[in-house]
């Protein structure tokens, strides 16, 4: 099983976490409402997966490690995406996220809802607030050009609703944003080892 940043793994507790400091009282009780932690893009020693868990507000996330062999199921946003939940949710937000999947079918993209709307998709325990964004994880793939990642930007502005779009690739994640108008310019990727800056065409994928 490869895991991968933004996967969501279910689990059977808080017990099965390990961390190197007290568990906040939330930490139980938004397990207890919805077991499953998101994949964090960290180093984690041998059998364990760096994760983390989101609580009810938004300055509640907590950092911890889960060992792999406790891991219930696995939840990818691509399998969100091929799921297409969303269609049965009223909220309009989700009536937005059929906009963007259209979109991104359209190009023939691996991607995939995260953030808030991919964890209420993937658990069921509503998540989404009136000023949440949509999240949206891109695999890059060797066709994904600033031309393509132009269009698909234009596409989203049509939206009413903030897009937010990480492309992941191998070395790490970084902004749609930023690699529109990437060329020729240093920009910030997201690595297991922090951030760092640099330029597109000298980064392995």
């Amino acid at each position: 099983m490869v895991i991968k940043p933004h996967d969501l793994l279910e689990i059977k507790g808080v017990e099965d976490l390990i961390c190197y400091s007290n568990i906040p009282e939330w930490v139980e009780t938004a397990l207890t409402i919805a077991p499953y932690v998101v994949v964090r893009r960290a180093r984690a020693p041998e059998g364990l997966v760096a994760v983390g868990v989101r609580g009810s507000m938004r300055n509640e996330r907590f950092a911890a490690f889960l060992p792999a062999n406790q891991i219930v199921s696995r939840i990818t946003p691509e399998q969100l995406a091929l799921g297409k939940k969303w269609r049965n949710y009223s909220k309009e937000i989700f009536h937005y996220l059929e906009r963007v999947s259209e979109l991104m079918n359209n190009y023939s993209l691996m991607w995939g809802p995260g953030g808030s709307i991919g964890f209420e998709l993937a658990s069921g325990k509503e998540t989404v607030k009136a000023t949440s964004d949509i999240d949206v994880i891109i695999r890059f793939s060797e066709g994904f050009t600033t031309q393509l990642a132009q269009d698909i930007k234009a596409g989203l502005e049509i939206i009413p609703v903030h897009v937010d779009v990480q492309v992941e690739a191998l070395e790490g994640a970084f902004s749609l944003s930023e690699y529109v108008v990437s060329e020729g310019k240093s920009i910030l990727i997201r690595t297991m080892d922090g951030p760092i800056l640099k330029k597109f065409d000298i980064l392995t994928f």
